[in-house]
């Protein structure tokens, strides 16, 4: 538990799509959004509701407004942003979950063949 580095998901091209989805939102949404990503760089698996919440099968959510941010934590240091969108209403749907499930297991395999440094 505790401190973190917070790092985004580049897929096999080397494009971060969830930081792209932050990029393109308006002053107020990307200042909200940075403030909870320090949250969680500061508290780790220690961040909860309603900033985030743990949506199972290792996913979390950072809650900002109506943006979510699905990450993992993988190894003792880093919390994987793996993708961002527009929430409207209801839980997260399916689709984005599996969407995430398909990065982090991409990322766990890079992970583990020595592709992200460790400390």
């Amino acid at each position: 538990m505790g401190r973190k580095t917070v790092v985004y998901y580049p897929d096999a091209r080397g494009q971060m799509p969830a930081l792209e989805v932050l990029q393109a939102l308006d002053r107020d949404e990307r200042q909200k959004a940075s403030a909870y990503l320090s949250y969680l760089e500061e508290q780790g698996e220690g961040l909860r509701r309603p900033i985030a919440e743990y949506l199972g099968e290792k996913l979390y959510e950072l809650r900002p407004k109506q943006i979510r941010l699905l990450y993992a934590f993988v190894g003792t240091e880093y919390a994987v942003i793996l993708h961002a969108f527009r929430k409207k209403t209801g839980p997260v749907p399916d689709r984005d979950k599996r969407l995430a499930q398909t990065r982090l297991a991409d990322f766990i395999e890079r992970y583990r063949r020595g592709e992200f440094s460790r400390r």
